[in-house]
């Protein structure tokens, strides 16, 4: 179980890196917009930003409060919103460590289906996918890794390495080498280079035989 959130800060780096990669002009945009929007008007409130302010404030509320309150009321009055996404994702880190996976399948697959509307990069479903894949790889379910992981085009690193490990459990061991190359070819830690390198030189000897 330990390592179930252990590449947590290497995957926020890979996810960020692939929205830059993918948006980077689009951000630059969007960021231009906001700071002209911001000069050229006077400050309002209308009814969205309202509930923007709300949700921001619960869920902060939340966080100040180490994830013992407002996190159901959050979900209970604003379940469609980002900052309930993110309630769920921390929500399934703590079910997962107390043994409750069921809970926090449950909870990463809303997540998923919060965000699976829009066919570009969507770091949150990303999260979702990441976390919900290694649920399935410990209990053995490596038919549903595969499920999870292939409802993307944009797959990273993690999502290739994952992919390998489900397809050599399933035997499938020259699809699983073609994922570890691919997770080869995304990553930039060394560490995991490494790592993936010693599963692809494990494989060498199922792929021969």
């Amino acid at each position: 179980m330990a390592n179930f959130f252990s590449a947590s800060q290497e995957e926020q780096q890979e996810i960020l890196l692939t929205l830059w990669n993918k948006f980077r002009y689009l951000i630059i945009a969007a960021l231009i917009s906001v700071v002209l929007f911001i000069l050229g008007r006077d400050y309002f409130v209308d009814s969205s930003n309202e509930k923007d302010f709300l949700t921001a404030t619960l869920y902060q509320n939340y966080l100040e409060s180490e994830g013992k309150g407002n996190g159901e009321k959050l979900l209970e009055l604003y379940p469609n919103s980002i900052y309930s996404d993110f309630v769920r994702l921390n929500e399934a880190k703590k079910s997962f460590q107390v043994g409750d996976k069921d809970k926090a399948i449950s909870l990463l697959e809303k997540v998923l289906d919060n965000n699976s509307s829009n066919n570009q990069f969507n770091p949150l479903h990303a999260s979702a996918q990441i976390r919900l894949a290694k649920i399935y790889l410990e209990n053995e379910n490596y038919d549903s890794v595969l499920m999870v992981l292939d409802s993307s085009e944009d797959l990273t690193s993690t999502m290739y390495e994952l992919k390998g490990d489900a397809e050599n459990g399933l035997k499938e061991y020259q699809s699983a080498r073609m994922s570890y190359m691919l997770a080869l070819q995304n990553s930039t830690n060394q560490a995991s280079r490494a790592l993936i390198n010693m599963k692809i030189s494990d494989l060498e000897g199922e792929v021969l035989e």
